[in-house]
């Protein structure tokens, strides 16, 4: 029983560690990778030209028809993922369930799961068209899009950490008792 106390205790201390950290940007947590939904090097059928309809239309051939395009920021700088050749983050404007990025010719579509408030993405996944990492190079714009994804509330990792207290004093008991 002293065993199972002991795994109980090691299980959900790990569980609070890894939710804990993600990567880091100059000692700033910027949350876990967000993973990428699509991209494309032409919007068509949705248009010629890059227009905030084009891209919506091309998010929505995504991802469903009926999402918002939020907000588009110009110009945004990047900096790299602390000890990463390839993960770049960036903070977002407003937090969304997706964000796009795109340069000259190519569109990203990344889902914001991670830290709503940073976006960040593996640069080794992206077609070579998008010039990531480079210093030369910078993101023409990003546009959040969707409402706010449901993230997991730190609240649940706390309720499983009590129920695994609570089997591990239940085994205890059970044990002085016997």
């Amino acid at each position: 029983m002293k065993t199972f106390s002991k795994s109980l205790v090691l299980v959900a201390a790990a569980s609070f560690a890894g939710a804990a950290w993600g990567n880091m940007i100059g000692g700033v947590d910027v949350g876990d990778l967000d993973p990428l939904t699509a991209q494309t090097g032409s919007l068509s059928p949705c248009g010629p030209g890059s227009s905030e309809a084009a891209e919506a239309c091309w998010i929505g051939s995504v991802v469903g028809a009926g999402v918002t395009y939020n907000e588009k920021t110009e110009t945004v700088s990047y900096q790299m993922v602390d000890g990463s050749s390839s993960l770049i983050g960036f903070q977002l404007t407003s937090a969304s369930e997706y964000f796009m990025i795109k340069n000259a010719t190519w569109w990203g579509l990344f889902q914001n799961n991670a830290d709503l408030n940073w976006a960040v993405i593996d640069t080794s996944l992206l077609n070579a068209g998008f010039n990531l990492p480079s210093e030369d190079f910078e993101i023409s714009h990003v546009a959040t899009v969707g409402d706010v994804a449901e993230v997991p509330e730190p609240g649940s990792l706390a309720l499983i950490g009590l129920g695994l207290l609570a089997l591990g004093i239940r085994s205890r008991w059970n044990k002085t008792r016997s």
